[in-house]
């Protein structure tokens, strides 16, 4: 059996495809997000490689290359405009993990870079400008992980860039540079029965687009997360979390502003192993974002069932070292850049399977139901809402030349439906759409 297949199973399914219109201020849990793989942006966990370049300094290296097609360029239900597309992506990672992925009982360091850059092939000069270069980069430092009392710190850098939702010269690429620092200390006395981890995250979120400037934001959060294990593997979990995010710009047309929230959640459930082969993370409960909102009748807050109620389901389940089946649920509210919040309703299904010790096979979906509120009107400077239904599915399969060199093939489908109804000819609010990416790739992950 190859490990390295092992290793993709659990992994190979976790993806990021396209732009997403709502943005994270607090996190219930592990969400994933399916898809497209992509090319990886560093070596699988795990892995036997690197360069050893000092005493206890592993540096992984890797490059891929892929070439496909993209059916729908701008995300057009009544013009869709396709090309063929190229993508590289160099990496490299500096660790003192060991080969075998083991982490140091001491100091634990990680760091590296991926230099992501895109090139479309077309003849349509309005395609071409939509080239890319999107460069990601993180640094995280951990001290005493397997000791009564533990502390981290971490910083992720990433800069994305997709084109507009409109084949409109006039419009510009959707470009977006997230910085999330991290700072966290766990308490495990006893053995780690009992466990509590305080974490804050701040989250600088920009727009260099200049119609969404007015999203640009600041997100500091506050995380206790508790456990206390009943079963050697198996605990019963409390989080409590209060936010804060503000943002820096007014709209230069009617001068409005988006509210400042104060985010919170209270949530209690389980998280372990329930047996060998199935792994659960589960939790409900109570959250609000007290938003900061000017007086108007048609500018609701949050409320009732859908506004308080929060819950996020995750399995894991193994039948096999090679098999991975990942099934979730996930009710939330979120700040919007598409008006002020939206709820959020999602669930996916993930699976991944090893197939004659190096070929790896994986197969996804997800759908999320979005009820957008308080988009504003220019014309009218009132406010309406929203609902959208957004789909995601991708397959991919790889073939492991050897443990370090992969080739493959990948599939994806991105499709959203909105009862939004069209206010202007170039209204970036029109999301209506069906997109299709398949691509073939090889790369190397040393």
């Amino acid at each position: 059996m190859n490990l390295r297949i092992a290793i993709y199973v659990s992994l190979v399914c976790l993806a990021v495809t396209g732009t997403a219109w709502g943005q994270v201020t607090v996190p219930t849990g592990p969400d994933v997000v399916v898809g497209y793989q992509g090319l990886p942006s560093k070596t699988a966990p795990a892995s036997a490689s690197g360069v050893q370049v000092s005493e206890s300094a592993l540096l992984h290296i890797g490059v891929g290359v892929e070439a496909g097609y993209d059916s729908n360029v701008f995300y057009s239900d009544t013009d869709a405009r396709g090309s063929a597309i190229t993508r590289v992506v160099p990496f490299l990672e500096l660790t003192n993990a060991g080969r075998a992925g083991t982490i140091p009982a001491g100091l634990f360091f990680d760091l590296g870079a991926a230099l992501t850059y895109r090139e479309y092939l077309s003849n349509d000069a309005l395609i071409r400008d939509q080239r890319a270069f999107m460069p990601t980069a993180y640094a995280n430092l951990e001290v005493g992980r397997f000791q009564t009392v533990g502390f981290a710190v971490g910083d992720t850098f990433a800069r994305t860039e997709d084109p507009p939702y409109l084949n409109v010269q006039s419009l510009q690429p959707i470009t977006r540079d997230v910085n999330q620092a991290l700072a966290s200390a766990r308490w495990a006395p006893g053995g780690g029965r009992l466990a509590a981890v305080l974490s804050y995250t701040n989250t600088i979120d920009a727009f260099e687009t200049d119609n969404l400037r007015i999203a640009n934001s600041m997100a500091n959060l506050l995380t206790l997360d508790t456990s206390w294990k009943w079963l050697p593997k198996t605990a019963l979990v409390l989080q409590i979390s209060q936010g804060y995010t503000t943002y820096f710009n007014t709209d230069p047309t009617t001068g409005a502003t988006k509210p400042t929230s104060f985010p919170f959640h209270v949530m209690a459930g389980l998280r372990g192993l329930i047996t060998a082969k199935l792994a659960v993370n589960l939790t409900a409960g109570y959250m609000n974002a007290f938003y900061d909102l000017p007086p108007d009748p048609n500018r609701i807050a949050p409320s009732g069932f859908q506004g308080n109620f929060s819950a996020m389901v995750d399995l894991v389940y193994r039948p096999t070292i090679l098999t991975s089946i990942n099934a979730g649920y996930r009710r939330d509210l979120q700040n919007a850049i598409l008006g002020d919040f939206y709820y959020l309703d999602a669930v996916y299904l993930n699976v991944g399977q090893a197939i004659a010790g190096r070929l790896g096979l994986g197969l996804s979906v997800r759908y999320e139901s979005r009820s957008f509120q308080n988009i504003r009107l220019p014309s009218t400077n009132t406010f309406i809402s929203r609902h959208d239904n957004y789909w995601q599915a991708g397959a991919n399969l790889d073939y492991h030349i050897r443990d370090w060199t992969y080739a493959g093939v990948a599939y994806t489908l991105l499709s959203n439906g909105s009862d939004y109804e069209q206010q202007a000819a170039e209204d970036p609010g029109r999301v209506n759409y069906v997109k299709q990416l398949v691509f073939a790739r090889l790369g190397v992950t040393y």
